[in-house]
């Protein structure tokens, strides 16, 4: 069964009018430390024809922030090989034995690459190409604003700041989580992108204060699925842990995938 994500925001950024699908997108399995996902996407637009968002194209936040652009596997992933490899200085075959308690099977060309793409985010990624982007932004009538900040890496977290419409990342950082550690990160992307339409985040206090001193007035609108999974956290994190350590035990892991092969043979059964 796959999962279906919508935009958090329900209300064009631009004119305020309601929105409207757009297109869906197809079937994307992406693989995170949790286990594996098969998601995919529906896109809105705003139903106003005069409205220059009715040729945007609004994404749900929380399905961006699984995974990197073109990438099968989520941020966390890349952020928990970055950490083996650069914080616990780890070879790239210890990391592969890391990954398979996690039940994640690959190859040493992978982690490599996914190692690039981890010094990319934690330097500040696409910085060389800010006028580029710009230029882009300014194209398609502006940006929405989108930050990710979920994933952690030892004792910091990896914040990553994109545009909602296009997908293009904005910049990104590994950094402590107080607001005057998050203010200068968004007054970064003031300074250079300008104001956003709109800005999609989960509530964590320090991106609030931090957005609503850079951005006084611009919409705010909160991810209810971080805000959720923040809760759950909260109270049932010592049984998700005691959860976890069951699922990786090898003989209970291999329960479950006997019943993941029988519900995808069911599955094409009854296609």
């Amino acid at each position: 069964m796959s999962m279906m994500f919508e935009p958090e925001f329900k209300k064009c950024p631009v004119c305020g009018d309601g929105l409207v699908k757009n297109y869906n997108t197809k079937e994307k399995t992406i693989i995170t430390l949790n286990g594996k996902s098969v998601c995919w996407e529906r896109v809105l637009k705003c139903r106003n024809k005069g409205c220059k968002g009715n040729s945007m194209s609004f994404h749900s936040a929380e399905y961006k922030g699984l995974a990197l652009p073109s990438m099968n596997f989520g941020i966390d992933v890349v952020a928990h090989e970055g950490g083996l490899r650069f914080s616990e200085h780890k070879t790239i075959d210890e990391v592969l034995e890391d990954l398979q308690e996690y039940g994640i099977h690959t190859n040493g060309a992978t982690v490599s690459k996914h190692s690039d793409k981890y010094l990319a985010l934690i330097s500040g990624y696409q910085k060389e190409k800010i006028k580029e982007i710009r230029q882009g932004l300014a194209k398609q009538g502006g940006y929405v604003l989108q930050i990710d900040g979920t994933v952690s890496v030892r004792t910091k977290t990896l914040y990553i700041f994109r545009d909602n419409i296009s997908d293009t990342i904005l910049y990104s950082a590994l950094t402590g989580n107080d607001t005057d550690e998050i203010k200068p990160l968004v007054q970064y992307i003031s300074d250079n992108f300008g104001q956003p339409l709109a800005v999609v985040s989960d509530m964590q206090k320090s991106i609030i204060e931090s957005v609503a001193e850079v951005f006084p007035g611009i919409p705010h609108q909160y991810c209810q699925y971080h805000f959720l999974k923040n809760v759950g956290n909260a109270i049932l994190s010592e049984k998700h842990q005691q959860l976890g350590t069951l699922i990786r035990d090898k003989e209970i892991k291999k329960e479950i995938e006997k019943v993941q092969r029988e519900v995808e043979i069911e599955k094409k059964i009854t296609r």
